[in-house]
């Protein structure tokens, strides 16, 4: 009889459950930047600089690549697999900064990472392959240069707003900070 009982209400209601899905918190992402600045310390330049600025993005045009226009200096000291870079991604939550959400810190082989992370930054700003040596000296400049902001090691995140601080040296020497604003959204396939 239980059994009748559960298979009649099975039948009965048959239309599903009317509600809102939830949407999720964290997946594959779509990351833009919003803008650049230097967070280095006052009255003390550091030999490493980015002035860069970028194009709004598209949400109705999510595919569509970010125009990125400045320039990147690599003065006295040469970017390479000697240096270290250490990348502090702070929340923005409840209306202010969470800091040290995430921190990703690589000791060594810091031209690398940076080529195996973000590949398209790489290509496109650095105007470098990603095969043979990895030294970057000089100075960079781009203007209306699209830009593919994917991290293939990284597959997921969680959505929010970004304050990313990278700051770049060598032995215990810092030579760059930049700071970039950017937003992390969800991929739509």
């Amino acid at each position: 009889m239980p059994f009748l009982l559960v298979l009649l209400v099975a039948l009965m209601c048959q239309e599903g459950i009317h509600s809102k899905p939830l949407n999720s918190l964290i997946g594959p992402f779509i990351a833009y930047a919003e803008r650049f600045y230097l967070c280095e310390p006052d009255n003390h330049p550091l030999p490493w600089s980015w002035h860069l600025r970028v194009t709004h993005f598209n949400p109705y045009k999510p595919r569509e690549l970010q125009l990125v226009t400045g320039n990147v200096t690599f003065a006295n000291v040469t970017f390479d697999n000697s240096c270290w870079i250490k990348v502090v991604a702070d929340n923005w939550s409840n209306n202010q900064w969470k800091e040290n959400a995430f921190i990703f810190y690589f000791r060594r082989n810091a031209c690398q990472a940076v080529r195996t992370n973000i590949p398209g930054f790489y290509e496109s700003v650095l105007k470098k392959e990603t095969k043979g040596a990895c030294a970057v000296k000089g100075v960079y400049e781009v203007n209306n240069t699209p830009v593919n902001w994917t991290f293939p090691n990284v597959p997921i995140m969680p959505y929010a707003n970004y304050r990313l601080r990278i700051m770049l040296g060598k032995a215990e020497n810092v030579h760059g900070c930049v700071a970039v604003d950017c937003k992390i959204v969800p991929k739509f396939e």
